[in-house]
């Protein structure tokens, strides 16, 4: 699930193993102060005073230096107001960081640049460029049909079957033999429509919630939770489901743990739950969480938590402790939707940036920053707006085309878009 904050218009592409030994941690008080210098940005920009703004996001980068959208707004507003050097300085970095940002911010850099730097202002256009060029290889295992409106969710059981859940049609799928099989109806339960997937002990965990893609979706109606399914007979076994319908909470993805925990994320309550008897238990909730979505364990048992809007969290499991993630200077862990441990790293499918990639995370020995980060795959041909995945024996799968920027309110298709089927793609 994503698009809660809709906060990426500027983005960053690592198009090679990054290892760095400078770390960046970022605080509680960095990122308060950061927030009140953005939004003193955003009023002076709306005042139509371009300097004041521009002096504000500065501060604001200052605080969060990893962040592409205070990045690209510094560009941006210097190139705007004939800071000429500054602007060239911070588009150097979205070059040497591997970033690049939208069509339109692209445009106004070459525009405000090209006058005064001439080929240097060429060459910066033709390093974005290769930076959106494909990377990295998978392989697309199946096709699953245009019917399966908006697949989200993706599970295989120790039987080897895929099941596959999504969110306009509001069904949950077993592959089989013959192909696609519904197993479970969302209207026949009142669910709605379905999110993160995971087995435990032979059985299908899937959260479920009402969203505006979810026909005849009313604002803070339905209700949001976890369901527990035979995944044979696709009978509901088992219901964890919410107080309060859908006003203000939603959860999100699902993780099982190698003691047999089950967490759920809650996109917009900022909350992380565990399955507790017959209750959901708010184990981790922090005001600094912005958009909770992807959850994997660490080696020694604790949880990473996958922030749309703010990078990685460390949620210690022993002390209740929740600490951002630190990353290598100069990489932007923003904008990731699913996460799973697969071996000996962490895959994110971070689909917040362009072009939408999937990334190789190596942790540190305490699992509190990140010590590598590999790009396996991005731009692909079948990539249209990849979401979560799974980790097999044989593999890491991953939904490559859910295709969410297609569909709008009660599951519409948007006028001129076209639904082609959707790809399942394996990293080779």
């Amino acid at each position: 699930m994503k698009h809660i904050l809709g906060i990426f218009l500027f983005t960053c592409i690592w198009a090679s193993p990054a290892v760095s030994a400078d770390i960046f941690f970022e605080t509680e008080s960095a990122y308060t102060a950061s927030q009140e210098a953005r939004n003193n940005g955003v009023a002076a920009f709306r005042a139509g005073d371009l300097k004041t703004a521009l002096i504000h996001m500065e501060e604001a980068l200052s605080h969060r230096p990893n962040h592409p959208l205070l990045l690209g707004y510094v560009a941006y507003l210097a190139a705007e107001t004939g800071a000429t050097g500054k602007a060239h300085e911070a588009a150097m970095k979205y070059a040497a960081m591997g970033i690049a940002p939208g069509d339109d911010i692209r445009l106004a850099l070459k525009n405000a640049l090209g006058e005064k730097l001439g080929e240097k202002a060429n060459a910066l256009e033709e390093h974005f460029q290769r930076n959106l060029t494909p990377k990295g290889s998978a392989e697309t295992k199946f096709l699953l049909p245009e019917s399966l409106a908006l697949v989200e969710g993706i599970a295989r059981d120790n039987k080897g079957r895929f099941f596959f859940g999504t969110v306009v049609s509001g069904e949950i799928y077993r592959m089989d033999a013959t192909g696609p099989t519904k197993i479970v109806d969302a209207k026949q339960h009142e669910f709605g429509s379905f999110f993160g997937m995971a087995f435990h002990k032979g059985r299908l965990f899937v959260t479920f919630a009402n969203i505006e893609q979810t026909p005849q979706y009313i604002e803070g109606e339905g209700q949001t939770g976890i369901a527990r399914i035979n995944p044979d007979t696709g009978a509901v076994e088992h219901v964890w489901t919410q107080p309060g319908g859908t006003e203000g909470q939603q959860l999100a993805d699902i993780a099982v743990t190698q003691d047999g925990g089950v967490f759920a994320s809650d996109a917009k309550g900022k909350r992380v739950y565990q399955i507790t008897g017959d209750t959901l238990f708010p184990l981790f909730v922090h005001d600094g969480f912005m958009s909770p979505q992807g959850l994997a364990e660490t080696a020694n048992g604790h949880l990473i938590l996958a922030d749309y809007g703010r990078g990685l969290w460390h949620l210690d499991r022993t002390s209740g402790t929740v600490t951002l993630v630190g990353v290598p200077e100069g990489v932007s862990l923003h904008g990731i939707d699913g996460l799973v441990r697969h071996g000996n790293e962490l895959i994110a499918i971070q689909n917040g940036v362009a072009p939408h990639r999937i990334l190789g995370l190596t942790l540190s020995n305490d699992g509190k920053s990140i010590s590598k980060v590999t790009v396996k795959a991005q731009a692909l041909a079948d990539f249209d707006e990849p979401t979560l995945g799974v980790s097999t024996p044989d593999g890491f799968y991953f939904i490559a085309a859910s295709q969410w920027p297609k569909y709008g309110k009660w599951g519409a298709i948007k006028e001129g878009a076209e639904i082609t089927p959707t790809a399942v793609m394996k990293l080779d």
